[in-house]
């Protein structure tokens, strides 16, 4: 009998231990909604190098969603510089051109009919199709800077138990790399959100304090705006419509993602009048065509966004196995030096590489003394290979200079300006673009000045006419 009860006071204790293991991995499985990927990388920057985490889904590329027209056309236009522009078929966003806005803007309107009108014909596109000219925003989506936004917010919305997808969704689209962002509307901060939306999710927001602009604080009101609101309005507008649905479907969180910036309300009268009869990707393209009060094209367009724009950072996070450098030049230069081009490949490789780093520049991914001393390393690599002068001409520096005032970078462009005068001191240009930095930075007198110094040696020159005019009000 002893023996008996010994037995079964082991299969108890065995019973028990087995429901609490269950009951523990059901608890961990619950709280880890998100059912993607959190990558860990080390970010290596110009001074340091920073463990950081990051979402990879998967279901983007296995369900096929990278291949939909309308985000490969965001990922350009994400990818392109302001001063291009990309053609496309309104409805379906199909990529039929790409122009130079600087070009474009010449143009009359008539001109520019008379443009959309011959594209459709060598295109077969129909006269009453609807043709867009989008431009460029390389400069608005600033992957890079967002990094470290990203790793924070991650953090914040699994503490608050809020699939952490939505974080790096939310902040690669709203403001990326731009806490202190605020939109026309009033909406600021990392994740954008409304004055009166922020205070309702706990936040301060007066005439002295703003907590929209601190990323814990930011990313703690919009776990609670979308676990509060937005996904449970989503459950109940899919419940209502008879849909069979789960949590961590992509389709489904593209819809939440559209609650959150247009509004349940706005969302709800949407899937109502498109009445489907299944979820699922050709749902969200039913979506991306539906108008409904507010929700309109720009709330159209926002799964689209973040579709392309998780396409893009992938890129960028994906490059190497364990490491993300954020510097472009050093990862080629680094390359170069592990492993020596032949001496005929080698001057184009490197002329790459300062390519790269100008590139860096403009980002603001490296000051302007790190730059220097890199191109100055790449010259040193090339002055055994061929005559070589950085920088190749006063015209090609002096375009980086005005991409940087273009990126209101005006101390980089003033230092870069100035070591062009250096070079070039006859140039024109050199005084010009001077003349455009003083004025940025609101010293009127130096302005003038080289202005003037520019109209001395090309009198006839428009540019500095112009800036003349405008500091004299004229």
């Amino acid at each position: 009998m002893k023996k008996n009860n010994t037995i079964f006071l082991f299969f108890t204790k065995a019973l028990l231990i087995l429901i609490l293991q269950g009951i523990c991995f059901f608890a961990t499985a619950q709280k880890d909604v998100s059912n993607v990927a959190v990558i860990e990388k080390y970010v290596v920057s110009y001074n340091d190098v920073t463990k950081m985490k990051f979402i990879n889904d998967e279901v983007l590329y296995s369900e096929g969603w990278h291949m939909l027209p309308q985000p490969k056309f965001w990922q350009q236009i994400m990818l392109l510089p302001p001063d291009s522009a990309i053609v496309s078929i309104a409805a379906s966003r199909l990529v039929l051109d790409k122009i130079n806005l600087t070009e474009w803007n010449k143009l009359s309107d008539a001109q520019h009919t008379l443009y959309r009108d011959s594209i459709r014909r060598c295109n077969n596109v129909p006269d009453s199709v609807s043709v867009l000219i989008t431009v460029g925003k390389k400069d608005f989506y600033e992957y890079k800077k967002v990094m470290p936004t990203i790793n924070r917010s991650i953090d914040v919305f699994k503490q608050n138990n809020v699939d952490p997808w939505y974080a790096q969704a939310i902040l690669l689209i709203e403001s990326p790399g731009k806490t202190n962002a605020k939109s026309g509307v009033g909406a600021n901060g990392p994740f954008q959100l409304m004055k009166a939306v922020a205070r309702k999710q706990g936040l301060i927001v007066n005439s002295s304090i703003d907590e929209r602009t601190n990323v814990e604080k930011s990313a703690m009101g919009a776990s609670r705006l979308l676990s509060r609101i937005c996904i449970p309005y989503v459950r109940t507008m899919l419940d209502n419509a008879h849909l069979t649905y789960n949590e961590t479907d992509l389709w489904f969180r593209l819809l939440v993602l559209h609650a959150y910036h247009a509004g349940a309300g706005n969302l709800a009268g949407v899937i109502r009048k498109i009445d489907p009869c299944e979820g699922g990707m050709q749902l969200i393209q039913q979506v991306w065509k539906t108008t409904y009060n507010g929700f309109k094209n720009a709330s159209q367009n926002y799964s689209q966004l973040a579709l392309a724009a998780f396409c893009n950072f992938d890129q960028l996070v994906m490059q190497q196995k364990d490491s993300v450098y954020l510097i472009s030049g050093d990862r080629m230069l680094n390359a170069y030096v592990a492993c020596r081009c032949a001496p005929y490949d080698a001057c184009s490789y490197l002329s790459n590489c300062i390519s790269k780093y100008e590139n860096d520049l403009v980002e603001g991914i490296i000051p302007f003394d790190y730059f220097i001393t890199k191109v100055k390393t790449v010259e040193t690599e090339l002055s055994g290979l061929t005559p070589f002068k950085y920088p190749y001409s006063n015209e090609h520096f002096n375009d980086i200079g005005f991409q940087l005032l273009k990126a209101r970078k005006t101390e980089e462009a003033f230092k870069l300006f100035k070591l062009n005068e250096s070079s070039y001191p006859d140039s024109w240009s050199v005084y010009h673009g001077l003349g455009e930095t003083y004025r940025l930075m609101g010293q009127k007198k130096l302005a003038l000045t080289n202005y003037k110094k520019s109209l001395l040696l090309k009198p006839n020159n428009e540019q500095s006419q112009r800036g003349i005019a405008r500091l004299s009000g004229k």
